[in-house]
This record gives C-alpha cells, structure tokens and sequence, in this order.
C-alpha cells in the first residue's frame, strides 16, 4: 500500500508555505494528514511560520516573537522570493484560522509543530497552554511535536493528545530518550537515518520522515519499514502512477 503522506507545511512546491490557500489545496487533492509550524507574536497570537522571521513569507524581516499581530496582519504573505505577485493576495494564516479549516475536514489529522524560538521566548508551558486553547474546537485531530525534548514531556504529562518528537540526530542518547519518552510518532530527516543494513528503532511509535518529493524515494522508505512521510509534492504524489501500481 502507499504510505501514509503527510503534506509539509501545505505544498510548498506549488503554494507559498504554511498558507491557508496550500492547506485548502492538497485537502481538495485528498491529503489526509498535513504538517504545519507554529510561532506566537509578542501579543500571544499564534501564526502559521516555520522561520522565527516573517522574512520568506512576506519579504520583510520582522522577528515574530518580538512583533505584535496587529503590525503583520496585512503584509502580503505570498513568499515573494519565490512567487513574485503571483500570491500577493495572501495574507499570515493564524492558528485559529486553520482550526476552522479543520472543522470543514473531519477526517484530516493535523500535526502542529511547536517551534524552538517561540519556546524560548515563552516557555514550553506557555506555549503548549496558547497552541491548545486555538485548537479546542478541532483538539482530537491534531498531534503537538517539536524538536523540544521538554515540551514534548509537558504536552504528554498535561493532555491526551498523541505526541511527536523530532529528534535532532540519531544517536544512542536519542535513543534512549526516545524509550523513554515513548511518543506516538519519531520524525527523523531522511538524511540523518542510518545505513539501510541497521535497524529502526523499535517502540511504540510510528516512524515520519521527512522530506520525501518523489515516488522513488517514497518506495525506498517504505522498502525500510517507513510508513509515513512528509512530503513537498502531495498532489502531484497522491496522482502518481507509480505509486499507484504499487498497490496491486
């Protein structure tokens, strides 16, 4: 069977990252899983961005964490490095505004990543207690992850939400922590996995790893144990004939 895809910050390859518009996009193509990247802005209002800066986004170099929502709401986010005008219609997604989109998708499951630099600025309880309280209304179709070892324990110890951690490298100390911890999910960058000769880890959790763009590379993870996998290029993947052959 193709493996479960998760679509990376919406798609990427076609749509400015992190944006309602990309959301709304691989949802109508299919996507049952997407991923997305929270920071908060000075005044606690949590948006959709992978970088600490709006710079890709938007153009324009503002720290989120140090800039409050009012002072961005406007600026056209329609990464412009990559895009021209050609998305300048597009404006910062805040979390709230992709619960409700959520709501319209029953069905989908949402990963929401909780971003090292918003942590630092606020503390992983803080952090965890906003992210929540914006996605109660769609709380049972998202999962909490991060890099943060320490907010991953504190979103375990004070929800029910499944969990992820993204661990930073492979290493026998991860490892171990990983056994410990025991997350639902590990996301591991497909270039810091081992030789195809070692094994997984082996735990509770299901493997995602990250970035995978082609049916080549979906195959090859899959061939590994891998069962699910973030990717850049949901719809044209969900469409492949590849992968569809795979299936008889």
């Amino acid at each position: 069977m193709i493996p479960e895809l998760i679509a990376h910050r919406g798609e990427p390859e076609s749509w400015p990252e992190n944006s309602l518009a990309g959301y709304t996009a691989v949802l109508q193509a299919g996507a049952r899983y997407i991923e997305t990247d929270v920071q908060i802005t000075s005044d606690g209002v949590p948006i959709l961005s992978h970088d600490p800066s709006l710079l890709k986004i938007t153009g324009q170099d503002h720290l989120i964490t140090a800039t409050a929502y009012p002072a961005i709401r406007n600026l056209p986010a329609g990464q412009p490095d990559r895009f021209g005008e050609r998305f300048s219609d597009l404006r910062i997604t805040r979390l709230d505004e992709l619960a409700d989109l959520l709501a319209r998708w029953p069905g989908v499951r949402a990963f929401v990543e909780l971003k090292l630099a918003t942590i630092e600025a606020r503390g992983s309880a803080a952090v965890v207690d906003i992210i929540l309280e914006r996605l109660a209304p769609v709380v049972s179709q998202c999962i909490l992850i991060s890099f943060d070892y320490d907010t991953v324990v504190h979103s375990r110890a004070i929800s029910e939400l499944p969990v992820g951690w993204v661990i930073p490298e492979w290493s026998d100390s991860n490892r171990r922590r990983a056994e410990t911890l025991q997350p639902d999910y590990l996301f591991c960058n497909q270039k810091r996995l081992p030789q195809d000769t070692e094994l997984l880890w082996q735990g509770p959790w299901r493997w995602v790893v990250y970035t995978i763009n082609t049916a080549r590379e979906v195959l090859a993870c899959r061939s590994r144990g891998m069962d699910m996998m973030e990717t850049n290029t949901i719809s044209r993947l969900l469409t492949d004939p590849e992968l569809a052959d795979s299936n008889d």
